[in-house]
């Protein structure tokens, strides 16, 4: 029979008196410390529970090890070709219970029955000083994701998998100094010009939550009347980016904003000022930061639509689109900002398991300074006074249930005339 552990972090099992009236079946789940509002960022510490309960209905458990697992997958779909591309950034796992105590963990470990009841197996993990992908949960097939799974393993191979547990990373990446700057493209009908646009921005990146104000001068060259002005946030999706495989491309629109104007056509040459506002949506798992991965790309653009009118009797009515690039951050600009976390590509360091009745993973030396101290305090202050939203949509019991952006999309989608 197995003992009760007092400690309250213990990597032993921990087995509770009672059973499990209500269930009829074996059931295998994990538990975080914090709950649902988990959001991993770099160098943190992350603890939590295997929950496993039997009931008395259950068949005989024979199990000789039970371990959590944890991955980051890419995953981008081609509909075209009807295939995916995958690519797993880290994968690791720690045993939390083994029936050989005492001695090494492998294939050959003795099994053990595990009678009805409930019991706990704790667990611990240091993510490194890294920035990871930022996860995304983008149209269907295309997802970087952060799974974690429980799973018992017995005489032959794995017994139970317990459901995946998703949950988001958010990589710290601040925006650069705010710069303002001017987009400027020319709209052509052939060779002759239709007239020229000015975008004024305040900066280059920004970042979730942020609002920002922005001018288009507008001079009409064409023979009709530019009467209204359409602009649009949009978020593009691209993948997979393999050389041999179709590249599928999706947009959707996170927010939009309409501005009336009265520009005459060009025998009265003039240049029309609109002024416009748009406020990013605020939760992140709508709006990850720029990123280009191995097989998916994810990117912003703002799109202004021109509505000319022409005819005196009948009007027709022409659109015009001009495309602006932008960039998103994960945070706004941080001033006094001394370093960043590396990125995935330039480190090798992964997440790994350590001890649960350890308050530190085992590289941690009290009394060390990390190089990246001054970052993780001025982190917590910029977080003191910002509105992290943890509590995240991407938490899920099982991938199916995971629901894409659409849903923020189809609410807030911008309408665009068919003959643009």
């Amino acid at each position: 029979m197995l003992t009760k552990k007092k400690h309250p972090m213990s990597s032993e099992c921990k087995r509770e008196d009672k059973t499990c009236e209500s269930d009829s079946s074996l059931k295998l789940s994990i538990e975080f410390e914090v709950g649902k509002a988990l959001v991993l960022r770099p160098n943190q510490i992350v603890r939590g529970a295997i929950i496993l309960k039997i009931s008395e209905t259950d068949r005989t458990i024979w199990a000789s090890t039970i371990k959590i697992k944890f991955r980051a997958d890419e995953t981008a779909t081609s509909n075209l070709m009807s295939c995916s591309a995958r690519t797993t950034y880290f994968e690791c796992s720690s045993t939390v219970w083994s029936g050989n105590i005492g001695g090494r963990v492998n294939e050959y470990c003795p099994w053990k029955e595990l009678t009805p009841g409930a019991y706990r197996f704790d667990f611990a993990l240091k993510l490194p000083a890294v920035n990871f992908p930022p996860s995304i949960e983008g149209p269907k097939g295309f997802s970087i994701r952060y799974v974690w799974q429980p799973v018992i393993e017995g005489a032959g191979g794995t017994l139970t998998e317990g459901p995946e547990v998703v949950t988001p990373f958010i990589p710290i990446y601040f925006a650069p100094p705010d710069q303002e700057w001017t987009y400027k493209e020319t709209l052509r009908n052939e060779n002759k010009i239709l007239m020229h646009v000015e975008a004024i921005l305040p900066k280059h990146v920004f970042a979730p939550g942020e609002e920002f104000n922005f001018t288009l001068h507008i001079t009409n060259h064409s023979a009709g009347r530019i009467t209204y002005t359409q602009c649009s946030l949009r978020k593009h999706y691209e993948g997979p980016l393999d050389k041999d495989i179709i590249c599928d491309k999706h947009e959707r629109s996170l927010a939009s904003t309409e501005g009336r104007c009265d520009i005459p056509a060009m025998q009265r040459l003039q240049t029309g000022k609109i002024e416009f506002s748009l406020t990013i949506p605020k939760k992140h798992h709508h709006v990850p930061p720029t990123f280009t991965g191995r097989h998916l790309r994810v990117y912003y653009t703002l799109r202004c639509v021109i509505q000319v009118e022409s005819g005196k009797f009948i009007t027709n009515m022409q659109f015009y689109e001009v495309t602006i690039p932008i960039s998103v951050a994960s945070f706004p600009h941080l001033k006094g900002l001394v370093n960043s976390f590396p990125p995935y590509s330039e480190s090798h360091v992964k997440p790994y398991f350590f001890d649960p009745k350890e308050d530190f993973p085992p590289d941690h030396a009290e009394g060390t300074k990390s190089p990246y101290s001054a970052l993780l305090s001025q982190f917590d202050t910029f977080c003191d006074g910002f509105d992290l939203d943890p509590y995240s949509y991407y938490y899920s019991d099982n991938n199916s249930s995971l629901n894409n952006d659409s849903l923020i999309e189809n609410t807030r989608f911008v309408t665009i005339p068919n003959n643009i």
